[in-house]
């Protein structure tokens, strides 16, 4: 399977195919952990299936064979603007734009993004992102970002939807969904990391305009009815209006004020304002 750099155009550093892994995340942390001073940005891992696959909160990603699980090991670079736009904590962002534009591309179906980089098609998850830093304290921004994409029917047990991080209710289970019948595994996993390197070009330039592509790909980040549901506090309710410097999603709570929602909350679209034009219907979070 021919891949690109991540981050530049010229071969990885590191390339690997596997099989049968537990986590394609855990095994890139391993490599970074081990490899002492090589340069490691860029490097791409990718495996048949999954046995332990996971998602945010905890949460299983199912991985059965025939679907594509990579990861790349990435090193965001330093973005224009204040701290608020680091682009470590935009690089989410950026991961959920490169899954979007590579599955349209690769898929030929209007695939959208959920806050803040899951894959949704026919009101179904097709894919996700789970971006993980700080396990390498020698490289503090070196971060390893998995993606996880359904080619072929997807089964959910019900213990796959429990969140095992004890911080937040038990999220309501979305069922999955999985690309048209056809898509090229190999070409998708090409399409993917291409996409990556261009968003994180696109963060380094102008950390705004990948803000914008994220919302124009997403639906849901303005003008929707969202239950936000908190580690300390009852859930809150309002209606979403797009995202900060940050890259949280604003949320204009019930009864006054703005809530930004970080990773570290849960957040559950509950239906399209009724002017805004949009479908009405539920998504869970």
């Amino acid at each position: 399977m021919a891949v690109l750099d991540a981050t530049r155009a010229r071969p990885a550093p590191f390339i690997g195919v596997w099989g049968r892994v537990a986590s394609t995340n855990e095994v890139a942390k391993a490599i970074a952990l081990d490899a002492g001073a090589a340069r490691l940005a860029g490097s791409v891992l990718i495996a048949e299936t999954q046995t332990e696959g996971k998602g945010r909160f905890g949460r299983t990603w199912v991985s059965p064979p025939g679907g594509l699980y990579l990861s790349v090991l990435v090193e965001p670079p330093a973005g224009p603007g204040a701290p608020a736009a680091d682009p470590l904590t935009l690089l989410p962002l950026a991961a959920g734009v490169a899954v979007a534009q590579a599955v349209r591309r690769a898929a030929g179906i209007p695939a959208e993004l959920r806050w803040p980089n899951d894959l949704d098609w026919n009101g179904r998850k097709v894919a996700g992102v789970l971006a993980e830093v700080g396990f390498r304290r020698e490289s503090p921004r070196l971060a390893v970002v998995g993606f996880g994409v359904n080619l072929t029917p997807v089964s959910l047990p019900a213990a796959a939807s429990a969140d095992t991080s004890g911080s937040l209710p038990a999220p309501i289970p979305r069922l999955p969904g999985w690309l048209p019948e056809g898509v090229d595994r190999a070409g998708l996993a090409r399409a993917l990391v291409m996409s990556l390197d261009a968003a994180l070009a696109l963060l380094r330039k102008d950390p705004a305009s990948l803000r914008a592509r994220w919302e124009a790909i997403s639906p849901t980040a303005r003008g929707c009815r969202a239950e936000v549901r908190l580690r300390a506090s009852a859930p809150v309710r309002g209606m979403t209006d797009g995202l900060d410097a940050g890259g949280g999603l604003r949320v204009r709570v019930d009864g006054g004020g703005t809530r930004v929602v970080t990773e570290s909350d849960a957040v559950r679209i509950l239906h399209a304002d009724p002017g805004s034009g949009r479908p009405d219907g539920v998504v869970p979070g």
